[in-house]
């Protein structure tokens, strides 16, 4: 089993009763806790060796038994969270909430809104809802605590899925069952959401086995909402609790247009001579990079250009985008002005929603149920992204993505334009993007953990080469003189919802290079910034970090990429403070010296120049 990386047992719950149990039981016996819903970590994290592991896949469900509320419409709206969940909505002018437990995927939660809801000839108005890519995807479990991108759904129109979130239910590593949520606000000139001034908390003095013999009361104990409501919206997933459920804001319909853009169609690229080819390649990035990030340089609005985004499936050189509000039409139009002497194949397919197309897809695979959604990736063995080391040549091939920022792309639109062009023409670059931006930065509620670097993104995409990840980091920092970097505060550079365990995190003595998979692994530990570290950023992780030792003082929750597994950043500042003081005392004693060479002073094997009688 340790090979393996399995829990010792295996908890199915079928309410919050069980989940409050086997917490408590874990607890008692102190044995860590994993949790898992369908088990798409990218990084296994959803099991863990010596766990006791809980399962929700048989946790009630709620979006499948119609838990839909028409906020704006229905005048008798349910008591306790419901009521929270919806103040909030209406707070936001959203027109209603859906309900999803813990243990439900994307498949039953797009399928109860984008079928049961909209396909009924009872309801009078159809819904939207900001969703993951995959059928079998969790809705409220590790895709929500990753940040939950939504490339396919809207998420440049609306903000990330933990942008969506109006009240949380979950059950702590005490056992002790609370929801929360905002309940004061104040809107901001620049935020499309208002920003969170309140977090309040109640906690279940009920039967948690039968949801209505549920009692939510004032808490007796000193319970930190403010912090919970920053955490376990992008914090990474089995580390504050087990959620029970979610309520999310849902949006006004719109259709799904499925946009296939083909550059310069019937040109035969590939037979070209280079320099024409990356000329061609140069009108498609920029083109691509214009329209999504400076679209007004295109005579394109904002509104048309984050109705359309791509869930890694399109990018600079064309290929499927997903848009709303008959954006694709637009996006013809502005290549038509953008370069009128040369053609753009968009081919537009109009569809009810995302729901129906992965539903679709699912007919194409008989191992997916009737009626039920497809899954994206398939299940596989080694994860779809990983950085490995061929073993023939000791070649290192980075299979991850890397995260390009706004900043990079406004101010250095060309240099970065001429750098893809030339790092796919290479097969260096996958040319495809997950596009961020739009939308974006202004759906924070000023209680995120999402860290800037993704929260200021631009778009996701596949570097493979470590040269070439150096380069890019050079001109994102702004070190093309190629001198080491580093700064006050690591930013991060990692997206949690996609990365693996084997990400070549940056060295912490130049923040432009990985870490390289072939060092052995104390030595990676001590060059090499921490998986957190890089997931969140350095300021975000402290904070993350004195909150999950705040809720779960046990550390009962510390998966792999769990912020329960991460390095005590604030021990280690206090240790390199007292470093730099001894450092300083020792360049004041021995000024002459090479610091590299103090704790070999004397030893007559050192560098002759440092290492000399005076030292």
């Amino acid at each position: 089993a340790d090979n393996f990386d399995l829990p010792t047992a295996v908890v199915h719950p079928a309410h919050v009763g069980d989940v409050s149990a086997a917490i408590k039981f874990a607890a008692e016996h102190k044995i860590g806790v994993s949790v898992k819903t369908s088990g798409h970590s990218y990084t296994g994290s959803s099991t863990k060796n010596n766990t006791l592991l809980l399962n929700l896949s048989k946790l009630q469900k709620y979006s499948p038994s119609g838990s839909i509320v028409e906020c704006q419409v229905d005048p008798n709206i349910k008591e306790g969270a419901y009521q929270d969940a919806c103040k909030y909505a209406i707070g936001r002018n959203k027109p209603a909430v859906v309900r999803v437990g813990g243990g439900e995927i994307w498949d039953e939660v797009l399928r109860a809104v984008s079928v049961d809801w909209n396909e009924n000839e009872k309801t009078t108005k159809k819904y939207h809802v900001v969703s993951g890519a995959a059928g079998t995807v969790s809705a409220a479990g590790g895709w929500l605590a990753s940040g939950g991108l939504s490339g396919n759904n809207g998420m440049r129109l609306y903000g990330l899925g933990i942008d969506q979130v109006l009240h949380v239910e979950m059950v702590l590593p005490s056992g002790m069952h609370v929801r929360f949520g905002p309940t004061e606000w104040r809107k901001k000139a620049n935020k499309m959401y208002a920003v969170t001034t309140h977090v309040k908390g109640y906690c279940n003095q009920g039967d948690l086995s039968d949801e209505d013999l549920w009692d939510w009361q004032e808490c007796s104990q000193d319970i930190d909402f403010y912090g919970l409501w920053f955490a376990v919206r992008g914090g990474g997933g089995g580390s504050y609790g087990v959620i029970t459920s979610i309520y999310y804001q849902l949006h006004d319909y719109t259709p799904l247009d499925r946009v296939s853009v083909l550059p310069f169609p019937g040109v035969d690229v590939g037979s070209l001579p280079v320099e024409k080819r990356l000329e061609l390649f140069k009108k498609a990035a920029e083109f691509i990079l214009r329209f999504f990030f400076l679209p007004e340089s295109i005579g394109v609005t904002e509104f048309a250009s984050n109705s359309c985004s791509s869930p890694d499936s399109g990018g600079t050189i064309g290929g499927l985008f997903q848009c709303f509000n008959g954006a694709g039409s637009i996006m013809k139009g502005a290549w038509e002005r953008f370069y009128p002497n040369d053609l753009l194949g968009v081919f537009v397919n109009t569809i009810p929603s995302w729901g129906h197309h992965m539903v679709s897809e699912g007919t194409k695979n008989s191992n997916v149920p009737e009626g039920r959604a497809a899954d994206s990736p398939r299940p596989m063995i080694y994860p779809s992204f990983r950085t490995f080391v061929d073993p023939s040549t000791q070649e290192v091939t980075t299979g991850e993505y890397m995260v390009f920022p706004m900043d990079a792309i406004v101010n250095k639109l060309d240099k970065v334009c001429d750098m893809l062009v030339q790092c796919y023409s290479e097969g260096k670059c996958s040319g495809n993007m997950y596009i961020l931006g739009g939308k974006i930065p202004s759906a924070d509620d000023g209680m995120s953990p999402l860290p800037p670097h993704r929260r200021y993104g631009a778009f996701n995409m596949g570097v493979y080469s470590p040269a070439w990840r150096t380069k890019f980091k050079q001109v994102f920092y702004g070190a093309e003189d190629g001198k080491p970097f580093v700064g006050d505060s690591f930013p991060g550079e990692l997206c949690h919802n996609h990365a693996s365990a084997t990400f070549p995190t940056a060295l912490k003595d130049d923040w432009t290079k990985g870490c390289d998979p072939r060092w052995p692994e104390e030595e990676r530990k001590e060059k090499c910034l921490s998986y957190q570290e890089a997931a969140w950023g350095t300021d975000v992780l402290i904070k993350l970090y004195g909150i999950h030792a705040a809720v779960d003082p046990d550390n009962l929750f510390n998966c792999w990429d769990c912020v329960g597994n991460a390095p005590d950043l604030k021990a280690e500042k206090k240790k390199d403070k007292k470093k730099d003081k001894e450092t300083k005392k020792k360049m004041k004693k021995y000024p002459d010296c090479n610091p590299d060479d103090w704790t070999e002073i004397g030893d007559g094997y050192c560098d002759s120049d440092y290492n000399n009688t005076e030292c």
